[in-house]
């Protein structure tokens, strides 16, 4: 495989935005540890497994969603509508990464790969839900709900009520900056039947509900903080955290394209970073 197929591939699944998807799943593992043995492999594991997961989601919603991204100016141009990526080939992208997870959890508790086909049930529904409800956003959130829990089953057998409280604000946060990200489409949905949030209840409201989404977040994070027992370092990075998402909702307080990509990519990279570090000097340090 040459290096520019593996370039045309990698924007096809958006391999980048995984800096969203590990942090609230490896926080879970740094969570475990903290009561369990470190290991390595299992760390590896783990992050093979969410990758995987998660280039299958892409790749199956890119190949779903290919008729509806043909009309939209704004994606248009993605691999699969311009032919730098055939659908045989999305569909092999999507088979190998749906392979590599089931062969990462070989290593893990039973459990977890008994029930690992919710995971890919939820990936692929999700392209299907904005032809039908508005709450599409929060189906998107689901992922990131079932993120942290499948992490400590993996390790353990079972999940805590900490990695359900990180479960919870993942779903939270993810809900509420795709609504943000969704309002880019508005015009676009309410020609072509799309269900979507701000499609159905406008910018004002929409907004509301993705601070008050995001608000939560931070609630159930400071809640994990009581729960383990965290100290000044965590309080520290949930200050952080929250000065992050008045930033974020700051940015689209004026409502354009740049100011809107702002806020998901640059603003939810650096959420990510930071719940990451803060779990991580929180729980390696005590």
């Amino acid at each position: 495989m040459t290096l520019e197929k593996i370039k045309i591939i990698s924007n096809f699944i958006k391999f980048e935005h995984s800096l969203f998807a590990l942090p609230f799943a490896l926080s879970a593992y740094l969570l475990v540890v903290k009561h369990n043995q470190f290991s390595l492999l299992n760390l590896l594991l783990i992050m093979i497994a969410l990758i995987s997961a998660r280039t299958y989601g892409m790749a199956i919603n890119r190949i779903i969603d290919r008729n509806i991204d043909s009309k939209n100016p704004r994606t248009m141009h993605r691999e699969l509508i311009t032919k730098k990526i055939s659908a045989r080939d999305a569909y092999l992208v999507s088979f190998v990464a749906l392979i590599i997870f089931y062969i990462s959890l070989m290593s893990f508790n039973s459990i977890v790969f008994l029930l690992s086909p919710i995971v890919i049930a939820v990936f692929t529904i999700y392209p299907f839900t904005k032809r039908f409800t508005y709450m599409c956003h929060h189906f998107l959130g689901l992922v990131y709900l079932i993120a942290p829990p499948a992490v400590e089953i993996a390790l353990t057998g079972s999940f805590s009520l900490s990695i359900f409280l990180l479960g919870l604000s993942g779903f939270f946060w993810v809900s509420g900056f795709d609504i943000i990200y969704a309002i880019l489409d508005i015009e676009f949905d309410k020609k072509n039947n799309i269900f979507s949030m701000p499609s159905k209840l406008g910018i004002k409201q929409s907004k509301i509900i993705s601070w008050v989404s995001h608000l939560i977040t931070i609630i159930l994070i400071c809640s994990i903080g009581f729960v383990e027992n965290l100290g000044l370092i965590y309080w520290i990075g949930c200050t952080i955290l929250f000065g992050l998402f008045i930033r974020e909702h700051f940015l689209i307080l004026k409502i354009d394209k740049n100011n809107i990509n702002k806020a998901f990519f640059n603003m939810n990279a650096q959420i990510s970073i930071v719940l990451l570090i803060m779990f991580a000097l929180s729980t390696l340090i005590q």
